[in-house]
């Protein structure tokens, strides 16, 4: 509707629409470009310049255009269509701006409810600890204490003060049991009722579900038995293998990757491979920045097997990262 109010204002005898009418014209196109989807979004900028090149022709017609005129008319076209299509390239890369913050925060929650989730767990552990010593420990000691008085004091005559006295410690020592068997029961119910899902690679599949709906095309190869790794590897190849799909969204966006997990043998192999972000350069790495602490931690979580890890641009300007762990070798 704004593009065609200038061809419809100049065929009414004005020489063109006015201020707020030129300003509507060209921020319509922007405001497509941000708000629609690019595939159909393009129609916006395709049909102002349509309208322009009509308003410039109908123009052109009322005037008798001379040959100085049509190279005039050539001109205006060239003017429209250059803001018209310039204004949707800005409206595009605002939407790509406000995509790429709303995966980051995503991503940010993600992070958030792994480390809330560790921290549980932690809890949970040390709540189950301090349960098995007070049962395997305190409650043992104290039960063979109880027994040993009762030992004592059949020895004693039954109507003396000692053997009262032995009686009463007995039974403070039962009681203690019972008390310390109930708060074990406690801490164990406390626990059993907030289960935690420990990362796991079992749970891949779920990790690149998340990604996914945060608009990144992962592809999920997994080639062997990895039900059975070593939990402390197991947890550390899945950070890499998060921390590796968090770059991506973080220095190439939503482009296509491709995620392998493969175990033959005594070997676990990971490898995260994505393509290259539009208008990437070959010899740029993506992950070069302030600091680097994401690939100096998976460096240092496969060091910790003996491992090794392969991250790099690729010949095609995209970025992979391979890992090998050889399980059960820790150092």
């Amino acid at each position: 509707m704004v593009a065609a109010a200038f061809p419809i204002v100049v065929a009414g005898g004005l020489n063109g629409p006015t201020g707020a009418g030129v300003l509507s014209f060209f921020l319509a196109p922007g405001w497509a470009g941000y708000r629609g989807n690019p595939r159909r979004s393009w129609l916006a900028p395709l049909s102002a310049q349509l309208m322009a090149s009509l308003g410039t022709w109908v123009a052109g017609r009322a005037t008798g255009s001379t040959v100085g005129g049509l190279g005039a008319i050539a001109w205006e076209n060239l003017f429209f269509g250059l803001l018209c299509w310039g204004a949707w390239g800005v409206g595009l890369l605002a939407r790509r701006l406000r995509h790429r913050a709303t995966l980051l925060a995503r991503l940010a929650e993600a992070m958030e409810a792994e480390r809330d989730a560790r921290e549980h767990a932690i809890l949970v552990e040390e709540r189950q600890r301090i349960a098995r010593d007070m049962h395997d420990v305190v409650a043992h000691s104290i039960s063979v204490m109880v027994l040993q008085l009762g030992a004592i004091r059949s020895t004693l005559p039954p109507d003396t003060a000692q053997a009262e006295m032995m009686r009463n410690v007995e039974r403070l020592g039962r009681e203690s049991v019972r008390e310390l068997r109930a708060l074990v029961g406690m801490l164990r119910d406390a626990a059993s009722n907030e289960p935690v899902r420990n990362p796991s690679l079992a749970r891949a599949d779920e990790l690149v579900a998340e990604v996914r709906a945060a608009g990144l095309p992962v592809d999920l190869t997994v080639d062997g038995d990895i039900a059975e790794l070593p939990a402390a590897l197991d947890v550390s190849a899945y950070r890499i293998l998060q921390e590796a799909l968090a770059n991506v969204l973080r220095h190439a966006g939503t482009v296509p990757t491709r995620v392998v997990v493969h175990r033959a043998g005594d070997r676990l192999g990971l490898t995260i491979d994505n393509d290259p972000p539009p208008g990437a350069r070959p010899d740029r790495d993506p992950t070069a920045g302030p600091g680097g602490h994401g690939l100096v931690g998976m460096r240092e979580r496969v060091s910790v097997y003996g491992g090794r890890l392969a991250a790099g641009p690729r010949p095609d300007g995209g970025y992979g990262v391979d890992a090998v762990f050889p399980i059960g070798a820790r150092r």
